[in-house]
């Protein structure tokens, strides 16, 4: 765990604003939780990682847990984007369900389509679907679940050096 510092520092840096981290207890927890202070950080449009921590030996579980529902979540967003399309358009729905994100261009793009869909589905009140999308744009976005941990959360305490 106490070397896992450059390797989480990298890895927000590559894809701070579209990670989730399930963080073992250790020293990766002491680097990353505390508080008041914290090393993850919001980018200029106030996104950034998502991080909570576990207990020791379950956060294959924990992260596996976080990973199950966020597929579920961006499940039902799309589900939901798909029974909406006759009513806010293909073309936005499209745009949305096509755009891969692996670019920086690409992933800027998603977020301006995301925000054109809030703004579609704001005059929507009266659709309960509509609604219930709102809450979900989020998980529209590629996501990615990161599960940090030490040596002694993997069981090698004593065994590499």
């Amino acid at each position: 765990g106490c070397g896992e510092t450059p390797y989480i520092k990298l890895i927000t840096q590559l894809y701070g604003d579209s990670i989730m981290i399930a963080n073992a207890t250790g020293c990766s927890s002491i680097y990353g939780g505390n508080l008041p202070t914290t090393p993850y950080k919001k980018n200029e449009f106030g996104r950034g990682p998502a991080w909570a921590n576990s207990l020791f030996e379950d956060n294959a579980e924990f992260g596996l847990g976080m990973k199950l529902g966020l597929t579920k979540k961006q499940e039902i967003a799309v589900d939901l984007l798909k029974t909406l399309e006759p009513v806010i358009g293909s073309e936005i729905v499209q745009a949305i369900i096509n755009n891969a994100e692996d670019t920086e261009i690409l992933k800027k793009e998603k977020f301006a389509q995301i925000d054109a869909l809030q703004k579609i589905l704001g005059g929507l009140a009266d659709n309960e679907d509509a609604q219930k999308l709102s809450q979900l744009t989020e998980y529209l976005r590629k996501k990615a679940v990161w599960i940090f941990g030490g040596d002694g959360w993997a069981y090698d305490i004593g065994i590499t050096s």
